[in-house]
């Protein structure tokens, strides 16, 4: 399935979006492999941009001070991470590893991310939705 076809049809967070926004975050995405225990993010580094979990689960871990490291969320296939540290230009809040062998993680640059963040206001209110909720989870 090429990255257009999956934004439109498997990413929930997308539902809406013209098919013209969603034809320039596919062709600027990035497709990168994961194995079990890779990391692709980690907490207090710069996020890139969004990313967007296309197959295997990805684990999001954090280590709040003077407790042990504690796992946060783990995200499947249509799921996304890395949108408050864009929002809030940021840092990431959150170590994130691929939990299974074969992750395939779609990323989808900054620069691409904020065009439809100018263009959708309506995308901009559920993602600051899906922000809140992870931060009261």
């Amino acid at each position: 399935m090429d990255a257009l076809t999956f934004l439109r049809e498997r990413v929930a967070l997308f539902a809406g979006i013209s098919e013209e926004l969603l034809a320039a975050l596919a062709e600027a995405s990035a497709l990168n492999p994961y194995n079990k225990g890779q990391t692709i993010l980690f907490k207090g580094g710069t996020v890139d941009g969004l990313h967007v979990v296309a197959k295997g689960k990805v684990a999001l871990s954090s280590k709040p001070p003077n407790k042990p490291l504690i796992e946060i969320a783990e995200l499947g296939s249509g799921e996304v991470f890395g949108e408050t540290s864009i929002i809030e230009m940021g840092t990431s809040r959150a170590t994130v590893k691929a939990i299974e062998d074969g992750t395939l993680v779609l990323m989808i640059p900054q620069e691409a991310f904020r065009v439809l963040l100018k263009s959708s206001p309506d995308f901009v209110t559920r993602l600051l939705a899906l922000s809140a909720a992870r931060r009261q989870a």
